[in-house]
């Protein structure tokens, strides 16, 4: 097909940004904020943000009412001790996720896509919309992901590709520290531009050989070259050193009590949202899907055999209180939980059938899209998802907004190289994603509208926990740990 006009293709790609920043300065002009996030931006980013610009310039980072490293909270900072109002900070919010959704589309394009179809639920959801609408650090972060993915998949990485992703992965870990795995993704980057010049084509998955080619030869120049991607890392290792030394940990000491135990059920959840998404990107995935089955269904058993296996290796019930402490909560874990108590479908030992079913698909699905890409962007992309799940696994937490942005760019991504393969020719395919859409809006609806709505200018909800029976403000939430380490909580004033 002819090239896209560079003007037409423009205007085309700021359509779903210019409609995503006209929604949000909307909800930002209601001065609404549901629940969920009230407690997340009151109690904490924005407490974070308001003790930083007290104390501006002279901060202190020993330990503030975020998990996440502080870059954010202190650009935030900065601006409100200029003069800018919590309304002002959320209408940055937008415009600067207005950005990401446009370099997201600006990917999927390189990518082969010819719009902005498959990007719409990553747009959409409630996770992405709540940390463009309201002050949340969640989309500042995954725009990093993104650049550092678009510069990784675009082509073999060279010294000043590698420069440019060492600067964003630096600003990244300062602005939320579990995305350090993309480290390892430019390290691998690094290991494959020393093979030898390959075809980047896309196909039948290589035999032993040709992998070994991608992988195996010229062992010493892969060394140099991952020794050098390793060097450009340094200021990003040192910064994670320098706040691990500062916490005693990888979070400030008011949230280690709750980010201290690893959950190796990680890439399992990762790879059964997938599965569950994969079923609205039908239009994209099933061409992929019937090639894989047919002409390779000996790839499709090992896929779904490495999935059978994550699914199984580690806990993936719902339901139990245990489930819930061990950070299996909301999002897919409430429906899995669902399902168990009310259709009594039995546990399969300590592993969920549905997580079971999700993973195993979403494993087949993943391998079938990853034809259409070329060996080295396949191998990086099982980098990714490998490196991201065990990264939130890392944490213990596998909470939904953790998972679903990653695996919406991930099937936007797949979708684009789809269509840009020539297997998506339908134009039924955006129906899925529409379709899918339609369901996050709704759900940002119903919380925008339930009872316990509130207002921006309200104060801040009670501090909760996992804890139940405890009245509020409960001792066991961060929120409580920091306070009564400051001598401030209201049960010391109390006394």
């Amino acid at each position: 097909m002819p090239p896209t006009p560079a003007r037409p293709s423009t205007l085309h790609s700021l359509i779903l940004p210019a409609a995503f920043l006209a929604l949000a300065l909307a909800v930002i002009n209601s001065g609404r904020i549901p629940h969920r996030v009230a407690y997340d931006q009151a109690l904490y980013h924005e407490a974070a943000i308001r003790q930083f610009a007290a104390q501006w310039p002279n901060v202190d980072l020993s330990d503030y009412l975020s998990a996440t490293t502080p870059l954010f909270h202190l650009i935030a900072a900065a601006v409100k001790y200029a003069g800018l109002s919590v309304a002002g900070l959320q209408v940055a919010c937008a415009i600067l996720t207005a950005a990401l959704l446009w370099v997201l589309i600006q990917l999927s394009r390189a990518c082969g896509g010819k719009g902005w179809a498959a990007c719409l639920p990553f747009a959409t959801s409630l996770y992405v919309f709540s940390s463009g609408a309201w002050i949340l650090p969640d989309n500042a972060a995954w725009l990093g992901v993104v650049l550092l993915l678009g510069l990784l998949i675009a082509a073999p990485l060279t010294l000043r590709r590698a420069l440019l992703c060492a600067i964003i992965l630096f600003l990244l870990v300062l602005t939320r520290q579990v995305h350090l795995w993309t480290a390892g993704l430019i390290i691998a980057a690094a290991w494959l531009a020393g093979a030898p010049t390959l075809p980047e084509q896309t196909g039948p998955w290589r035999p032993a050989a040709a992998l070994r080619d991608l992988l195996f030869t010229n062992l010493g120049r892969r060394c140099v070259l991952a020794s050098a991607a390793l060097l450009t890392l340094l200021p990003a290792l040192l910064v994670l050193i320098y706040f691990y030394g500062l916490w005693g940990g990888l979070v400030p000491p008011t949230f280690q009590f709750q980010y201290h135990k690893a959950n190796p059920a990680g890439p399992a959840f990762i790879l059964a949202v997938f599965g569950a998404v994969s079923v609205f990107f039908a239009g994209y995935v099933w061409p992929c899907t019937r090639r894989l089955l047919c002409e390779q269904p000996a790839w499709a058993a090992l896929a779904a055999a490495c999935g059978l296996l994550l699914a199984l290796i580690a806990p993936t019930t719902a339901g139990a209180t245990s489930d819930y402490l061990a950070g299996r909560r909301t999002g897919l874990w409430d429906v899995a939980a669902a399902l168990h108590d009310r259709l009594h479908l039995p546990n399969i030992g300590h592993a969920s059938p549905l997580i079971v079913a999700l993973c195993v698909f979403g494993a087949i699905t993943f391998a079938a899209c990853l034809l259409a890409w070329s060996g080295r962007q396949r191998i990086l992309l099982i980098a990714a998802l490998i490196g991201y799940g065990s990264a939130i696994g890392a944490g213990g937490e596998l909470w939904q907004r953790y998972a679903e942005p990653f695996v919406l760019i991930l099937a936007a991504l797949c979708a684009a190289r789809a269509v840009g393969a020539g297997w998506a020719r339908s134009r039924l395919a955006p129906i899925g994603p529409a379709l899918l859409s339609l369901a996050f809006i709704a759900l940002c609806a119903r919380d925008l509208h339930k009872q316990d709505t509130r207002r921006v200018s309200d104060p801040p909800p009670p501090a909760e926990t996992s804890a139940p029976g405890q009245p509020p403000p409960r001792a066991d939430s961060p929120w409580s740990r920091y306070h009564i380490s400051r001598g401030t909580h209201p049960s010391v004033h109390k006394k």
